[in-house]
């Protein structure tokens, strides 16, 4: 989508007096933080607490972005075939794919057992985790990509969550997807679905109450932006996951100490946020 397009769809919204009400628990109290490029807001919610970028996306429209339109370079960019054994080889370092850090967390939490990788592209994160000794599947919402993968890395991916059996997983990865989500109460749903309890969620976010955030605001490039349409916190998901079940620790690049409870008024510095939230049984 061009710049113009994503600023006629703006003015659209206004035009047609969107409402500004939370999309995670439909508060309708929300407040303007900040205004970006005289346009955007970026707004919080006095009920939950989570920040988003108004006006809001309609979640049919964001679903039909993603599977036919959205670019994110080497995220969705589709290697050549006659590629894949040189990606493989180099565990996808030159696709900037490496997930070697991560997994070495994953690893020290669960060190083996049955995976889902929540929004995992073309399936090089699966890949990586059923090489690591995990059983692996991934769930994709761009069918494209998922026949990709299918084809050339030979790993269980599918593009319909509601095929994946409920409390089937030990674990539950999900890098760089949430802040995409319109309905977040949604995707937070399906992990309580689908995780067995003691389970472990591990949710890779840009971290909107991290330094860079708190020192740029709104002009914070992971804050808001076209694709970006919630600005998550730690505050957000010490509140909120309780309701779905999950117990909450956190950290935040560069990983210098292992995941911690919350403390009021000391939000993960980093720019990386790490959610790792356990289903209580």
């Amino acid at each position: 989508m061009s710049k113009i397009q994503f600023l006629a769809k703006a003015l659209v919204k206004y035009a047609t007096l969107q409402a500004a009400s939370c999309p995670y628990c439909g508060c309708d109290r929300t407040t303007i933080l900040q205004w970006k490029h005289g346009i955007w807001q970026l707004r919080r919610c006095p009920e939950c607490s989570l920040k988003f970028r108004f006006p809001k996306d309609d979640p049919k429209e964001s679903a039909g972005f993603y599977q036919e339109r959205y670019r994110q370079e080497n995220v969705t960019d589709l290697p050549g075939e006659e590629e894949i054994p040189s990606h493989i080889l180099e565990n996808f370092k030159s696709s900037g794919r490496d997930l070697t850090k991560h997994l070495e967390t994953i690893r020290a939490i669960i060190p083996a057992g049955r995976m889902l990788d929540y929004g995992c592209s073309w399936g090089y994160g699966v890949y990586q985790l059923s090489k690591a000794g995990y059983q692996a599947t991934g769930f994709e919402i761009s069918k494209p990509r998922v026949e990709y993968g299918r084809r050339n890395l030979r790993v269980d991916l599918t593009s319909d969550i509601d095929t994946l059996p409920s409390k089937a997983f030990d674990g539950i990865y999900s890098a760089h997807v949430l802040e995409h989500i319109p309905e977040p109460k949604s995707a937070l749903a399906a992990f309580q679905r689908l995780l067995k309890p003691g389970g472990k969620l591990f949710l890779y976010v840009p971290n909107c109450s991290g330094d860079e955030a708190k020192r740029l605001g709104a002009n914070w490039g992971q804050m808001i932006n076209e694709k970006h349409v919630l600005a998550l916190t730690a505050e957000f998901f010490k509140r909120n996951l309780p309701n779905h079940g999950f117990r909450t620790e956190f950290s935040s690049s560069p990983y210098e100490r292992p995941p911690q409870p919350y403390e009021k008024d000391s939000d993960p510095r980093g720019e990386e946020l790490l959610v790792v939230g356990t289903l209580q049984r």
